[in-house]
């Protein structure tokens, strides 16, 4: 429980962002890494512990499953432990709290491994989960991420209809807020930052994580929800060099030539 608890402290420490709303952040702590380990289906190297972080009010936490059931989950303060996976796919972790004029919610998509559900994520992203509520279009498909300095396209609903010209704040822990607005459609593009510091080359770079926060006002009650997810360094910025990787394929275009032509020769000399 010490543990627990000094890992809850340390991890609300290094959160400094997304000040005063509700969203979800994975809890490193040993319990939760251990849990993960037990059940053997949680992918990209999460904690089966996730912490609503800023929760206040009267909330709640549920769990959407890949074939759109739903699984209601307790909360110990203000972390839930995630259940081991019955199949495999996309779950979306779900939180609300609502106190007198305000309602808060965030939303978090999670792979994890299993048994595929013969069910498309793009049915479990148009899923209405709350009121307000950040959609990615597309969410990223399993064994890809998101990446630094790459672009996103999310889209701000309402009660299932789109909102058009809101702002989408962008945070991260290492680059100040990014404003993106909605358009017509109620999609904003939203470019990740690549802002990551002691890059290694390979894939073993510990991913950090971004959030996105929406606000709409409406009948005298005001709505914020957030989206996060971890994301990676972008290789071709720090190990990659897409000039470099060009100029080694003109090279191997050039060698290939150079031998197609030699055996041409001597075959014509024998």
């Amino acid at each position: 429980m010490k543990n627990v608890l000094l890992a809850l402290v340390l991890g609300t420490s290094l959160w400094a962002y997304g000040e005063g709303v509700l969203y979800w952040a994975p809890h490193g702590c040993d319990t939760g890494k251990a849990a993960a380990a037990a059940h053997g289906g949680h992918g990209k190297g999460e904690s089966a512990m996730f912490a609503a972080m800023n929760l206040e009010g009267n909330a709640t936490a549920r769990l959407v499953l890949p074939d759109l059931s739903l699984r209601p989950l307790r909360f110990d303060r203000n972390t839930v432990m995630l259940p081991p996976p019955k199949m495999g796919g996309y779950y979306a972790l779900v939180a609300e709290s609502e106190s007198p004029g305000n309602v808060r919610s965030a939303v978090r998509y999670l792979s994890l491994f299993g048994r595929p559900a013969d069910v498309s994520p793009t049915r479990l992203t148009a899923l209405p989960k709350t009121a307000l509520e950040i959609i990615p279009d597309p969410l990223h498909r399993e064994h890809d991420r998101y990446t630094g300095s790459k672009t996103y396209r999310f889209v701000a609903m309402f009660k299932g209809k789109p909102l058009t010209n809101v702002p989408l704040v962008l945070e991260t822990r290492r680059s100040g807020a990014q404003t993106f607005t909605s358009g017509p459609d109620g999609a904003a593009e939203v470019t990740l930052p690549d802002d990551f510091a002691n890059v290694t080359p390979g894939r073993g770079n510990k991913p950090s994580e971004f959030l996105l926060t929406l606000r709409h006002e409406e009948g005298g009650i005001r709505y914020v929800t957030t989206f996060s997810m971890p994301y990676s360094p972008n290789p071709n910025n720090h190990w990659q060099s897409q000039e470099w990787g060009a100029a080694a394929a003109a090279l191997g275009f050039l060698g290939g030539l150079f031998l197609y032509r030699r055996s041409r020769k001597g075959g014509q000399n024998g």
